[in-house]
């Protein structure tokens, strides 16, 4: 991607969440679809197993199986759609590779409190240390603006090892367009070896370039909303 549109989508995320981003760990792409994909792929030895939480965006099936992993469901509860920690405790394992994690959350609409998060966050740091894997959560979030009266906890700030897979055909009202990215938090500690894994598995996907058109829109855009928000 263009190294000045990473860099203000960078300076957006460290002025939006007080978070320190690098545009070297940013990678355009063509929505949130091919960054889910992307990392998936990145990520992903045959074998290994994604966690999803339950009611989930169905083609999150298909990105995980044509990336060689086992999709594994885990159901929310019953009322709020917050976490439950108890089933999700139960399906983590040595071949947990990562947990998607949409909010706010396609089809419910649910976001995740910072409660949940924190727990999540937890849970995730001690299941590594008691299998000695790295874990990591995919942040699916094309629908963090469109949002009332709430607060959507911004997830890097609270796990280190997450990338998130952003669009902005919600928050700039361009469905059909296709332009996003893919952030690899520098809190990773191999940040630098994901990105490149992130790299190599957009190429071979074919996900070569995403729109420069796009990308400079993105550019000249990353701080705007649609006044209906």
């Amino acid at each position: 991607g263009d190294f000045t549109v990473r860099q203000a989508i960078a300076k957006h995320i460290e002025c939006e969440f007080d978070f320190k981003a690098d545009p070297n760990l940013i990678y355009m792409t063509c929505g949130a679809a091919a960054s889910l994909t992307v990392s998936l792929n990145a990520l992903v030895n045959t074998g290994d197993e994604i966690i999803v939480l339950a009611p989930f965006f169905p083609e999150y099936r298909v990105f995980v199986e044509k990336a060689g992993a086992k999709l594994i469901e885990v159901l929310c509860r019953e009322g709020d759609f917050q976490i439950d920690f108890d089933i999700l405790e139960k399906a983590i394992n040595d071949k947990t590779k990562a947990i998607i994690v949409n909010s706010p959350n396609n089809p419910t609409g649910t976001v995740f409190s910072e409660d949940t998060i924190i727990k999540l966050a937890s849970l995730l740091n001690k299941k590594q240390t008691e299998y000695g894997t790295d874990i990591y959560i995919i942040a699916d979030e094309p629908y963090r603006e469109p949002v009332y009266d709430v607060s959507v906890p911004y997830i890097p700030k609270y796990y280190n090892n997450t990338i998130v897979c952003y669009s902005y055909s919600k928050s700039l009202s361009l469905p059909g367009e296709r332009i996003g990215y893919i952030f690899v938090s520098p809190n990773i500690s191999n940040s630098g070896e994901v990105y490149a894994a992130v790299c190599g598995a957009g190429r071979s996907l074919g996900f070569v370039c995403a729109p420069s058109l796009l990308q400079y829109t993105v550019g000249e855009c990353v701080d705007v909303l649609p006044d209906l928000m």
